[in-house]
């Protein structure tokens, strides 16, 4: 059962390793219609990949008659060997979801830099390290 777990948890974090990577390669070619169907896809898989995941925290729980053994003693070989795996692909998930924040962040960076450019009501100072945000509720008010 724990084998069984384990491989379904890798091919989850495979397939979310691989949303990643297409997210990072459309950011970089600005395909922003892609975003909202991956952001979807990857909230399900992200769901999918939690009910495995208790599953699996569950069965090594009562395997391991509430954490009274040692689980090198209960998992053989293969069992240690796909949890390694499992252990890599987080690692490298992680790794994708940080360049692919970075990503985000310059993107979200250079589009409230632009609306603040274009419609700063007239601070007088132009400083680029400033934080803050322009108050774009005058442009939506509508006079009938």
């Amino acid at each position: 059962m724990i084998e069984h777990h384990l491989s379904e948890s890798i091919k989850v974090l495979d397939k979310l390793i691989a949303l990643t990577q297409e997210d990072i390669a459309n950011i970089k070619a600005a395909k922003h219609a892609s975003v909202e169907p991956s952001v979807q896809q990857k909230t399900e898989l992200i769901k999918e990949f939690k009910s495995i995941k208790k599953e699996l925290d569950d069965d090594l729980i009562r395997l391991s008659d509430g954490g009274k053994k040692n689980l090198a003693q209960i998992l053989t070989d293969k069992d240690k060997e796909q949890l390694g795996e499992f252990k890599k692909k987080l690692k490298t998930l992680h790794e994708k979801n940080k360049e692919y924040a970075k990503l985000v962040l310059v993107v979200k960076n250079y589009f409230d830099g632009l609306v603040n450019a274009l419609f700063d009501e007239g601070s007088g100072t132009d400083n680029a390290y400033k934080d803050t945000k322009a108050n774009l509720s005058s442009l939506f008010k509508m006079n009938v």
